[in-house]
């Protein structure tokens, strides 16, 4: 074990990349996978969307599983199910036990990203927390870029199976790294009483709804670059590595577009006009993706507004909810996310499958972006009119 807790946030790092790289697995070899198994668009969306299934339904009792068992057991059951679910998808030839691993590997990333945000909370005070947070997020799309990087071509080599099989190492690898370098400062006493007390108002239940809902639209937009896009390229000539590595070179960028935009953002001090004026740009850069023959420029002028209001859209379950009920309110939050991470997937393969072109998901991208203004625009005026009744 060690005290130091910027080793401690390392160690989370490292183990929350590999949620990305069990993320992106599907996608990247998407085309592969319709050849091997015979599937369809839809259901190889529907693969990508059943890695977030069951974390509709588990990310709101996440907290309170840390709270019920301690955030170090329950944070080692969130990563043991990535691993295990790596370790089905490695062991399967048919779409169900891909699709069973996928949804067990999903819920132990929906377990590890709620409670590592609270583990980290607790480690780190003041300004630092803000640092923390950031590097914890950003590991995100790290462990996609490392995904689109090399599981194109490992899936060329060895097999699908190759790729499912790192990623459950991976996750395992998570798993020894945090059970070696982290433990609580002060053990947490077992709570007591009701497993789930949700302490809400019907008011900050939906204003963090909206809260949740603008997050999900604005996201869209590179979720379908990162599901679809590689599969829209391969369809245009390149091969499965070619495509795959042109998509992680704009969401490289993106991972700095994250903590440049949290510090542009806080000089601009102009929250709405950022976030408004960041998703029509990314809307139009990511529908327009379709029209060019290149599309690598307006992936990257995505990957960069969509990441520079990542910190103003989080910030908005800070200002929904009182503090004293943020616990339950980010759970609400996120259980929007997962119903999204599911949903966008699962339709936009359907959209291929009615259309005949990859490329199509593009367009569902960037309307949903544009929804996401109206969505914010909402949660907008009813705070401002109940600020005015005040």
């Amino acid at each position: 074990m060690t005290s130091n807790r910027w080793v401690v946030l390392g160690a989370l790092f490292l183990a929350r990349s590999a949620l990305g790289y069990h993320f992106q697995s599907v996608a990247s070899v998407s085309t592969l996978l319709i050849e091997d198994l015979d599937i369809d668009f839809t259901e190889v969306g529907t693969l990508i969307g059943l890695f977030s299934l069951l974390g509709v339904v588990t990310a709101l009792p996440a907290g309170f599983l840390g709270d019920r068992f301690g955030e170090r057991r329950v944070c080692l059951t969130g990563l043991f199910l990535m691993a295990l679910g790596g370790g089905l998808m490695w062991l399967a030839n048919d779409f169900g036990v891909i699709a069973l691993g996928r949804i067990v590997a999903g819920t132990g990333g929906v377990i590890i990203t709620v409670i590592m945000v609270k583990i980290v909370g607790d480690l780190f005070q003041g300004r630092e927390v803000v640092t923390a947070m950031a590097i914890l997020m950003n590991s995100w799309p790290v462990g996609i870029v490392i995904g689109l990087w090399t599981q194109g071509a490992m899936a060329e080599a060895w097999g699908v199976e190759a790729v499912f099989l790192t990623a459950g190492i991976g996750s395992g690898f998570g798993l020894l790294l945090v059970a070696i370098l982290y433990r609580p400062r002060h053990p947490h006493p077992v709570a007591k009483g009701p497993f789930l007390r949700l302490s809400i108002t019907r008011r900050e239940t939906a204003l963090v709804s909206l809260a949740g809902i603008v997050w999900v639209l604005y996201n869209a937009g590179y979720l379908m670059v990162l599901s679809f896009g590689p599969a829209m390229l391969v369809a245009r000539g390149l091969d499965v590595v070619a495509a795959g590595a042109l998509i992680a070179n704009a969401t490289f960028v993106y991972m700095f577009a994250i903590p440049i935009g949290g510090w542009l953002s806080a000089r601009l001090a102009r929250p709405n006009l950022t976030m408004i004026a960041c998703f029509f740009i990314g809307a139009v850069a990511v529908g327009a993706v379709p029209l060019v023959a290149s599309p690598l420029p307006l992936f990257i002028v995505a990957a960069i507004f969509i990441g520079i209001p990542t910190g103003n859209v989080m910030a908005l379950t800070v200002e929904t909810v009182r503090a004293e009920h943020r616990n339950t309110g980010t759970g609400i939050y996120h259980t929007w996310n997962q119903a999204g991470l599911f949903l966008g997937p699962v339709f936009a393969g359907w959209i291929v499958d009615l259309t005949g072109d990859p490329a199509n998901t593009m367009y569902v991208g960037g309307a949903a972006q544009i929804l996401a203004i109206g969505a914010l625009v909402i949660l907008r005026l009813i705070q401002r009119r109940e600020s005015g009744a005040r």
